[in-house]
Parts: structure tokens; C-alpha cells; sequence
């Protein structure tokens, strides 16, 4: 309770000495600020993750689940940065006590930790790093990151060529700075002794960067050619609201079979029916499949308020977002059939509606209402089975 009290009282006069003290956090609005910031720094881009621990079994699963490059020790623990070299191969370094963190074999200064209690202590941390003698800088807030918001911290550095990192002491807390102004800080020091918040910092690196958390997911689509259309009754279909708006081409993949996955196009074309919502997606029946970060795929039906989905454009690029509501109608659907040269017959059931829509190759979209056998549709093929959304490695029965 008394956390969330300071941040939801979190001073405002904090913010604006934060504005007035530092002439680099105060020399644009926000948003030209924050243009600044994604034209130097990609969203997309790779992040890295340091583990600030004094527990080999962190050490541990940040190897084996390849979340950190680099383990940072207490400085003088000599026994446990043995016993750490000896257990696994990552990079070994240490925290001075005047706050610079040194490779562990060849004593270089790789960074420099900036403790800040307030605006003020931020700004004169933004204005001290001119030495020159490292390519990265650490800041790392008294308390929490609510009275020195990453955002200004994060726009501050949007023109500077290093890299700036966060404390986090949580992998909740981390997933904030890594998002912060959409761009994020480029890194994040991950403080713990709990191998549960390191499992946890893996989810949160998929999630903002995609794949194996080094911005590089992509989806392989490959084409389908449909065989039928037609029209099948009635039945409770899906649209899921997101937590972002979607860009043309961009969609989701749903289908009846995990093994294949279509992409359904955003509900962000403009008709003479309906307005646009850029920020839908009209899935189909609450039984299909859809695909979610991490190469799991869930129901339609499990998608809740807060769940993360995966958002796939036409060239396969993908990026994860949060669901924001899922409104369930009973509504009159359609089944689309396809063939795929290697995952031979799929299917997906649709509404029946003009502003329902699948994705050529072309990358353009294709309502159902125009759709005839013989075209050409995006999908995802996954030869692999599935047990509770997760890919197995296993022989399994035709769907039908």
C-alpha cells in the first residue's frame, strides 16, 4: 500500500524540476521529444540485459534460458566469481564501490552506475557523462522510478551515442523502462537473487522485442490457395480490442488448425458500412486458434483483458501487444478452405461480413465477401503438435 501511494502522489513538482533543472530534458515538448527519440533509437531494435546477482542460481538460468550476456558480481567475491566461471560461460563482471562496473578479467570499465534520488540528481547525471570512458550508462533510481519518470530519462538520451541502462528489481519494473517512450532504454541491470524474476525477465524481452528477445522475431508466411468458400450458420465469434492500432497489412494469425494459421487483416480499411477500428481484429469463433508471442498458440476463448497477442504484418515482421477486450456475438460465419503445398487442407471460420479480411501476397487485403477459389492467402505453417498452446515434437492426427 504504501508504494502504491507514491506513485499515484508522485510530486509534480518533481516533474517540473525535473523540466527546469536539466536544459536537455526541457529543450522540446514531449512530443517532439519523443519523435527524437524514435528517430535515434529503433523500437525494434536489440536490447541487453545484465544480471546484477549474488546467487549462482540465477547465474544458472540466465544462461540456460540465454536472457543476460553478461553477470555482474559483487566486487571482491572472489570464491563466487570461481565458482561462477567454472559453473557456466558468461561474461563475468564486477561493481566497484565508486559505482563504475569492471570486466572481471580485463579490468575495463564497461559502465558507469548513476544512483538518483530525485530530478536533480538526474539531471546532473545526464549532464556528467561527457568522459568518454564508456559506451554505456547506468542509472538507478533511490527508491523507485515514479518521481524520475524513465521517459524524460529515456528522451534525454535520444541524441547521445551511449547506451543507456536502467536498474530494475523486478522484471515488472524492467518491462517499464524498456518501453518507455515507445523507444525504451537500450538495456536494462536486472537486480535480483530470484531465479523466478530471471524466468520472468525472458518473457518480458520476447515481449517487447520479439522472438528471442533480441528483436529479430519474424513469422515465415507462405501462401495458401483457397478451394471453397462458403457459408456455415451461426456461431460465436471473436473480435479482440487491442492495446495498439494496428498498421495496413498488419493482422493476426487465427485458424481452425494450429498446423496452419491465417492472417486476418485489422478492421483498420475504411467502407461505406462501418467506421474504421484500427485496433481490431475480427477473429472469428471463440474456438479457433490464434498465435501469441513465444510460438504458442491459445483459443480465441482464452484471450482476457490484459492477455498478450501477436501482431504479424504482411512481410512477417512481428511485434506482441496487450488485449484490451474481447467482445463476443453470436454472429453468421463462413468457412474458408485453403490448400498449402506442404501443409495440405486448412481452415478458418469468419464472420460473414464485408470488413472481415484475409492478406494476399501482395500484402493486400482481401475482404471475404470478394474471396474465390483460386486465390492466393497468406498463412503460417507449423508442421509441429501442440499440447496446451506449446509446440511438441510429436506425431499427431490429421485435423478436420
Amino acid at each position: 500500500m504504501r508504494r502504491r501511494h507514491r506513485i499515484r502522489d508522485a510530486p509534480r513538482a518533481a516533474h517540473a524540476a525535473m523540466r527546469a533543472v536539466a536544459p536537455a530534458l526541457h529543450a522540446a515538448p514531449a512530443r517532439r521529444r519523443a519523435s527524437r527519440a524514435r528517430a535515434v533509437r529503433d523500437a525494434s531494435r536489440a536490447r541487453t540485459v545484465w544480471i546484477e546477482t549474488a546467487s549462482v542460481d540465477c547465474v544458472t538460468a540466465a544462461t540456460e534460458l540465454d536472457v543476460s550476456s553478461r553477470v555482474i558480481l559483487p566486487e571482491g567475491d572472489s570464491e563466487l566469481a570461481s565458482r561462477v566461471s567454472r559453473a557456466v560461460a558468461i561474461d563475468v563482471a564486477f561493481r566497484a564501490t565508486d559505482g563504475s562496473v569492471r570486466d572481471a578479467v580485463s579490468g575495463a570499465r564497461l559502465a558507469r552506475v548513476w544512483t538518483v534520488a530525485n530530478p536533480e540528481d538526474a539531471a546532473r547525471a545526464v549532464a556528467g557523462v561527457s568522459d568518454g570512458e564508456t559506451s554505456a550508462v547506468v542509472m538507478e533510481a533511490l527508491e523507485d522510478w515514479s518521481v524520475i519518470p524513465a521517459e524524460n530519462l529515456v528522451a534525454a538520451f535520444a541524441g547521445s551515442a551511449r547506451e543507456l541502462y536502467a536498474v530494475a528489481r523486478d522484471a515488472v519494473e524492467a518491462r517499464v523502462m524498456l518501453e518507455a517512450l515507445e523507444v525504451g532504454v537500450d538495456g536494462v541491470l536486472l537486480r535480483t537473487d530470484d531465479p523466478g524474476e530471471v524466468r520472468a525477465m525472458k518473457e518480458v524481452m520476447r515481449a517487447v522485442c520479439g522472438g528471442d528477445g533480441r528483436g529479430s522475431e519474424r513469422v515465415e508466411l507462405s501462401s495458401a490457395r483457397v478451394t471453397a468458400i462458403r457459408r456455415v450458420g451461426t456461431g460465436d465469434r471473436a473480435a479482440v480490442d487491442c492495446a495498439t492500432n494496428f498498421e495496413p497489412g498488419e493482422g493476426m494469425l487465427v485458424g481452425s488448425f494450429a498446423s496452419g494459421l491465417f492472417l486476418v487483416h485489422a478492421e483498420n480499411i475504411e467502407c461505406g458500412y462501418v467506421n474504421s477500428r484500427p485496433f481490431r481484429v475480427n477473429a472469428g469463433p471463440t474456438a479457433s486458434y490464434c498465435k501469441v508471442p513465444g510460438g504458442r498458440t491459445k483459443y480465441l476463448s482464452e484471450l482476457r483483458a490484459g492477455s498478450e497477442i501477436l501482431v504479424v504484418g504482411a512481410d512477417g515482421r512481428a511485434r506482441s501487444t496487450n488485449v484490451a477486450r474481447v467482445k463476443i456475438e453470436r454472429r453468421s460465419l463462413i468457412l474458408v478452405e485453403a490448400e498449402h503445398p506442404s501443409a495440405g487442407s486448412l481452415a478458418l471460420l469468419l464472420q460473414n461480413a464485408e470488413t472481415c479480411r484475409l492478406v494476399r501476397p501482395s500484402g493486400e487485403p482481401a475482404s471475404v465477401s470478394e474471396l474465390a477459389p483460386g486465390d492466393d492467402v497468406l498463412v503460417a505453417v507449423d508442421a509441429r503438435a501442440r499440447h496446451t498452446g506449446t509446440a511438441v515434437d510429436e506425431a499427431f492426427w490429421t485435423e478436420r
